[in-house]
């Protein structure tokens, strides 16, 4: 893409510099051909004033027709039409109309057009062809007679022409050079800042729709989590008026018990929105203290053996093993991802396995849930996120397991198949 623009570009600049040598070349070309004409009936009409003639009909029509021809077309036109102008003035004439001052802009073309080696190659050509024009004509090989018997024919006069030649060819060389390194550069630095540009205005459309999606989801969190605390705060405030309308002992302890259970629902999400927060404002801390991974993994086994039912089974494998970390966290992390594996699997199996490998704590969450299709898998530890916006919940959880996780030096990270089921690795270092 970068070398496309910086071609498109020096063909631009080469096309506008090949229109205004065209101009400066017609005035050159009409004095000359001027001259020519005037000299016929002195000299006769020689065959290079028609070479001259139709060599400038070539340059009119380059000139209207160059916007059709591709820029290395017109350089090679242009240049083999002033190398033949310039070919038969000196050979013909030997400096006698000026011929060999084609050869300047013939060796700035070279570069113009082409590159450095063939400007150079050209330069080096032309000075041999003047040279061999004056071994010719000092000898006696060529000779041309113009009106001054004296005019260009001892070789000291030749010997000037080729060095004032050769001086300003080199002039015009290192010019270029430097013209064409700093066109270039400009280019190059438009080229870039372009390029800074593309790339700043893509992140600013990533980063808005980013916050888009952002505020999309937390308008969502907002009007879910409106939902979730409602809903168990209606049916505590339900139960507490049914509570005091019954004798019955048996429906007091059942009541009690609804009442007990939406309490901690509602309880559970205040501390999600809490441990959010603290995340979002960096102020999350980590308690460090000395425990028995089995005590935790009891508490997980009694709470999670009542959702087993008939058509889902429930496997802890328990770990005997003192470890130092936050052990409230580290409780929350388990339960956050088997709320999750039980919440979206209907029916076979879900485990918890324990390994200790390498100075780290592994915990492998295995479901056969709903599972999760692989463009989503990188998404579903992002906040507010839920694949199924019909389940339940804040949508927090996998979320903050994730982000307490990151808080404990630890990571998760997730394998599934839809209609297969999950696989959430929890692991952590440990300091025993």
């Amino acid at each position: 893409m970068e070398a496309d623009f910086l071609k498109q570009k020096m063909d631009q600049t080469k096309d506008m510099v090949l229109s205004r040598i065209l101009i400066v070349l017609f005035f050159f070309m009409a004095l000359g051909l001027t001259i020519s004409l005037l000299r016929v009936p002195e000299t006769g009409f020689k065959f290079i004033y028609g070479v001259q003639m139709c060599l400038a009909v070539i340059m009119v029509l380059l000139y209207v027709f160059q916007n059709k021809l591709k820029s290395n077309v017109k350089g090679a036109i242009f240049l083999s039409v002033i190398y033949t102008m310039a070919l038969m003035s000196v050979f013909s004439f030997g400096i006698y109309g000026f011929g060999w001052a084609y050869f300047i802009p013939a060796v700035a073309l070279g570069f113009l057009y082409y590159n450095k080696r063939i400007g150079t190659i050209l330069a080096i050509v032309s000075f041999f062809i003047l040279a061999s024009a004056a071994f010719l004509f000092s000898k006696g090989i060529l000779s041309f007679k113009p009106e001054n018997s004296n005019y260009m024919e001892n070789f000291s006069n030749w010997l000037n022409m080729i060095i004032t030649t050769l001086l300003i060819s080199i002039v015009i060389v290192m010019f270029w050079n430097n013209l064409y390194s700093l066109v270039s550069n400009t280019f190059q630095h438009i080229y870039n800042q372009q390029e800074d540009m593309k790339k700043m205005n893509q992140e600013l459309v990533i980063a808005r729709d980013r916050a888009q999606q952002s505020d999309k989801m937390k308008s969502s969190f907002l009007q879910n989590i409106s939902h979730e605390i409602r809903t168990p705060l209606n049916i505590i405030i339900g139960f507490s008026d049914m509570v005091s309308q019954t004798d019955d002992p048996k429906e007091h302890l059942e009541f009690n018990k609804v009442i007990r259970d939406n309490s901690n629902t509602m309880l559970k999400i205040v501390n999600d929105i809490v441990d959010f927060s603290k995340i979002e404002t960096n102020s999350l801390t980590i308690n460090k203290t000395a425990f028995n991974v089995n005590d935790v993994l009891s508490q997980i086994e009694i709470k999670y053996q009542k959702n087993a039912t008939d058509t889902i089974q429930f496997a802890l494998q328990k770990l005997d093993l003192e470890i130092t970390t936050d052990k409230d966290r580290f409780y929350q992390i388990i339960n956050n991802l088997l709320e999750n594996a039980f919440k979206f699997t209907s029916e076979g199996k879900i485990e918890v396995k324990s390994e200790l490998t390498d100075n780290h704590l592994k915990f492998k969450i295995i479901d056969t849930g709903i599972g999760i299709p692989e463009t989503e898998q990188k998404k579903i530890f992002e906040r507010f996120y839920r694949i199924d916006a019909f389940s339940g919940g804040a949508g927090l959880g996998l979320s903050l397991a994730h982000s307490i996780a990151n808080c404990m030096e630890g990571n998760i990270t997730v394998v599934s198949k839809p209609n297969i089921g999950s696989t959430f690795e929890f692991q952590i270092p440990i300091s025993k």
